[in-house]
C-alpha cells in the first residue's frame, strides 16, 4: 500500500476539496437532475390558444405569478416575488426575489426559467392541472435551485399554482395564483 505525502499547499488544496466535496457533489447532482427534468417534464408556458379565450400569441402573452409568502424554519417567513415571465425559445423566463425575514442573509435574487410543451399548455387551457419543473439561478453566486410545482387552472387563462423551491437548506413551498395576459391583472 502506498501513501502520498503532501506539502503544505497541496494538503490545503486536498483539505479544501474534501471539505467542499459534499457540497460540490450535491450541486452537481442537482444540476444534472435539473437539466434532465427540463428535457423530460412539461412545464408552464403560453402559446396561441385553440379556444376564443386567448387573443394574442405566445410572443406577446406573459405569465404573471402572484406574490406569495410562507413560514419556514426557526419562525422565519419567506416571500416570493416573480417578475412577469416572457415567452422565449419555448420557455418562460424572468426574475425572482426570495426574501427571508428575519434572516436577511438567506434572501436572494435571480433568474427563473420554466419550460413547457404545447401539450401542457393545451391541458391548462382545457382545465386540466399539470405538474411542472424549472430552475432558479441566483445572481449573486450562480447557484441553481430546482423548481417543482403544479398549476391548476380555474379558467383558460388563470388558476392556482404551487411552487416548491429546493434550496441548500430546505424545500420551500409557495401557494399563489397565475394568469396569462399582456399586463398585470388582465
Amino acid at each position: 500500500m502506498k501513501f502520498l505525502l503532501l506539502t503544505g499547499a497541496h494538503r490545503a488544496a486536498v483539505f479544501s476539496l474534501v471539505m467542499c466535496g459534499h457540497s460540490l457533489i450535491a450541486r452537481l447532482t442537482i444540476a444534472v437532475f435539473v437539466f434532465l427534468m427540463l428535457g423530460v417534464t412539461s412545464v408552464v408556458h403560453a402559446e396561441r390558444p385553440d379556444s376564443t379565450a386567448g387573443t394574442s400569441n405566445a410572443g406577446t402573452r406573459k405569465l404573471f405569478i402572484g406574490p406569495s409568502s410562507t413560514s419556514v424554519a426557526l419562525r422565519a417567513k419567506a416571500s416570493l416575488i416573480v417578475s412577469p415571465l416572457t415567452h422565449r425559445d419555448g420557455n418562460y423566463v424572468g426574475d425572482y426575489q426570495l426574501k427571508v425575514r428575519p434572516y436577511f442573509f438567506k434572501s436572494e435574487k435571480g433568474s427563473l426559467l420554466l419550460a413547457a410543451s404545447d401539450n401542457a399548455v393545451r391541458k391548462l387551457q382545457t382545465g386540466t392541472a399539470i405538474n411542472f419543473t424549472g430552475k432558479a439561478v441566483t445572481h449573486k453566486d450562480g447557484r441553481t435551485h430546482i423548481v417543482l410545482g403544479r398549476a391548476t387552472p380555474s379558467s383558460g387563462s388563470r388558476g392556482g399554482v404551487t411552487f416548491s423551491i429546493i434550496t441548500d437548506d430546505a424545500k420551500i413551498v409557495f401557494n399563489t395564483s397565475y394568469h396569462f395576459g399582456t399586463q398585470p391583472g388582465t
